[in-house]
């Protein structure tokens, strides 16, 4: 039977709610970050939110006279959707998915449709924290299984409604990789099988544990058949991986765009424009060769976000 994902989502709401209350360990000093003149920015701590933070501190810099100040790689998003709320930085790039799903108030509900989606965050965050949620990107990093070419050429898998039908008959015998977050959390692993209707005949398959940065690479190298990703991670094309569509859209979608604190909006109103800029001319063909550059050839994210935008016009 498939499921709405009511308790799911519940579940995981509440969750964030409770990380949203810790303190902002290592967050450096709050003034500056809604007066007039400056503004903070900050990000999560994986490579391409901390890239996005770097397009949007390089535009500030290069666009407006603003005094723009680096807070990236800050901590997750809970604890930055909170120094945005309070005011401690000025604003991060928040996913449409994560806010939807992580920020209270708990929604009881899966919107599909990325700008419906995006439209109800937009408005989540103007009438319960006052805060301006600005132009997204097309691009989705969102969650996504894959598996090595050769596994799914063989067994002519290409979407999570036919992987449900493989494994219902009775092919469980080939390995699958994914975090052990993943695994256990409701949202995850757990509410996959059961919205395909699948999770009597997954409780056979080989399920093992390792770090989502190996996931890639263990497929890649044969070690396991399936694994479970995230779309715009530049390991898929390095190790030449499938992609199983989830066409029944359990995952919501990940789209990031600036969220930015009102006062510090209303103070510094010319940080609209450049912010506004960036999102729209993220294609998952550009982010992903900006991630490649920035995990796989560990160039430096602030000079990767300068180029692009220099060559989008946009400095």
């Amino acid at each position: 039977m498939k499921t709405t994902r009511r308790n799911l989502l519940r579940y995981g709401g509440a969750t964030a709610a409770t990380l949203g209350t810790t303190g902002l360990a290592g967050c450096a000093g709050v003034l500056g970050a809604t007066q007039a003149g400056t503004v903070k920015v900050s990000s999560a701590r994986f490579p391409e939110s901390i890239l996005l933070s770097y397009m949007a501190i390089e535009s500030l810099r290069a666009n407006t006279d603003l005094t723009v100040l680096d807070e990236t790689a800050l901590g997750g998003t809970p604890m930055n959707f909170r120094a945005v709320n309070s005011g401690e930085v000025s604003m991060f790039w928040l996913y449409t998915g994560g806010g939807w799903t992580t920020i209270p108030p708990i929604k009881d509900r899966v919107i599909a449709d990325p700008g419906k989606l995006y439209t109800a965050v937009k408005r989540q965050m103007k009438r319960e924290h006052g805060l301006a949620f600005l132009r997204r990107a097309p691009f989705n990093n969102t969650y996504i299984l894959i598996a090595s070419s050769e596994w799914a050429k063989r067994t002519g898998v290409k979407t999570m409604s036919d992987f449900a039908k493989y494994v219902s008959n009775g092919n469980t015998g080939f390995g699958v990789v994914m975090g052990p977050q993943f695994q256990s959390r409701p949202d995850g692993w757990p509410g996959l099988v059961e919205h395909y209707g699948f999770a009597d005949a997954a409780s056979s398959l080989n399920v093992r544990n390792v770090g989502n940065s190996l996931t890639y690479q263990v497929i890649g190298r044969g070690g396991a058949d399936v694994g479970v990703g995230f779309s715009t991670n530049p390991n898929i094309r390095k190790f030449d991986l499938a992609t199983i569509d989830d066409d029944e859209g359990f995952f919501p979608a990940y789209n990031p765009a600036p969220l930015v604190n009102g006062e510090a909006i209303e103070a510094n109103p010319e940080m609209r424009k450049p912010l506004n800029q960036i999102g729209p001319t993220l294609t998952t063909d550009k982010i992903m060769r900006l991630n490649g550059r920035v995990s796989l050839q560990n160039e430096d994210p602030q000079r990767v976000a300068r180029d692009y935008l220099q060559s989008e016009g946009l400095l």
